[in-house]
């Protein structure tokens, strides 16, 4: 078995022949301070509906050695996301993905080069691995602060040195026992502009605190729920997660280095025009985000994301497809479609024609939710 600095030197060599930008390695003992970060979080309520990281779940995924039996290392790879935005079309309402997902699945992209790097390592240096995105049991970002790969800025982003926010992360466990990189001595000082940034105010004042019960991207995209109507109006044209903390942040803002397949194929793609997304079908869903990101959010939270963001930006030309997605085999979808047509109708007028399109919807409606968005949209209107 090859030497720590041997195999150091093969695995950052695999790294960059896989199309990594950044590699850095890390000690396998346990996230302590993470685990209580998180588990604090967790019992706080700020994990909002993500049932799936329970304490246990939370035990594992800060303990490297319980994600790979004798792990002395975890090597932390990094892809650089932050294509620029193409022009943005100006024919029509349009939503707004955030940019990681605007091309390529990334777990698709990360799966076949970790597994290429992690297999390399067992097939030539004779150590067992074990790799990763982020949707295993192994919290990335904290590993990859201690790897020195960046620091955990008040958003809660990893911020890479000349990149900023801008990298997706993957990890490979190990049973080589390769010398760890040391932690920078870095922190985001004073700056708080990701804090003032958050529409919604789900950072903490004091920074490094995520609430998810107030993040746009939870809601656009892990949430199965109705998105709270005190919330619909700051979520703006956001229809697939949020950018607007990492837009803020100064670290790397002036770099635009980013994956070939993470860039949009044709504005489309970055700025969807709303209205006819309403149209989409299960299978017409599945075919448009065919091997993208978005299928993350199903089609009807999709569409319960688009219908919020036409409620904040859409005219008068966008309330028949609305008021067709009032038929739609949805609940999630009615119950914001309803809302979406009374700030477009109390915005632009035609309160008369929304009225009674609103009210025609409550005289056949049986789910008691959606009666209770379409009473309130009616009650806006009166």
């Amino acid at each position: 078995m090859p030497g720590g600095m041997e195999a150091r030197a093969r695995i950052e060599e695999l790294a960059g022949e896989a199309g990594f930008d950044l590699v850095r390695f890390a000690g396998a003992e346990a996230l302590a301070g993470a685990r209580a970060a998180a588990l604090e979080s967790r019992a706080a309520g700020r994990l909002a509906e993500l049932h799936w990281m329970t304490d246990e779940w939370i035990e594992r995924a800060t303990e490297p050695r319980a994600f790979l039996a004798g792990a002395n290392t975890v090597v932390l790879l990094a892809i650089t996301g932050h294509a620029p935005d193409p022009e943005r079309p100006d024919d029509r309402a349009r939503g707004r993905v955030a940019r990681y997902a605007r091309g390529r699945d990334y777990h698709r992209l990360f799966e076949s080069k970790l597994r290429r790097v992690a297999r390399n390592v067992r097939e030539e240096l004779g150590g067992e691995a074990r790799a990763t995105v982020d949707y295993g049991p192994l919290l990335e970002r904290p590993l990859a602060a201690r790897a020195g790969l960046g620091w955990l800025g008040k958003s809660t982003m990893l911020l890479a040195p000349g990149f900023g926010p801008w990298v997706l992360l993957g990890a490979i466990a190990t049973t080589l026992k390769i010398a760890p990189d040391e932690p920078l001595q870095k922190t985001c000082g004073s700056c708080t502009r990701c804090i003032v940034a958050c529409p919604t105010g789900a950072i903490a004042l004091h920074g490094g605190v995520l609430d998810s019960r107030l993040c746009i991207s939870y809601h656009t995209i892990e949430s199965r729920e109705p998105i709270p109507r005190e919330l619909r109006r700051q979520f703006g044209d956001w229809i697939f997660g949020c950018d607007d903390c990492l837009d803020s942040c100064p670290v790397g803002a002036r770099n635009a280095a980013s994956h070939p397949d993470l860039a949009p194929a044709t504005a489309d793609d970055a700025f969807p025009p709303l209205a006819e997304l309403l149209a989409l079908d299960e299978a017409a869903f599945r075919e448009r985000f065919r091997g993208r990101a978005v299928q993350r959010a199903t089609r009807d939270g999709f569409l319960r994301n688009v219908c919020v963001a036409l409620g904040n930006l859409g005219t008068a030309e966008d309330v028949a497809a609305l008021a067709g997605a009032l038929g739609d085999g949805a609940a999630l979808v009615r119950g914001h479609a309803a809302w979406a047509l009374g700030e477009i109708a109390r915005r632009h007028g035609h309160g008369g024609a929304v009225a009674g399109t609103l009210a025609a919807r409550l005289e056949v409606e049986e789910e008691a939710w959606v009666r209770e968005e379409v009473e309130a949209a009616l009650a806006g209107l009166a």
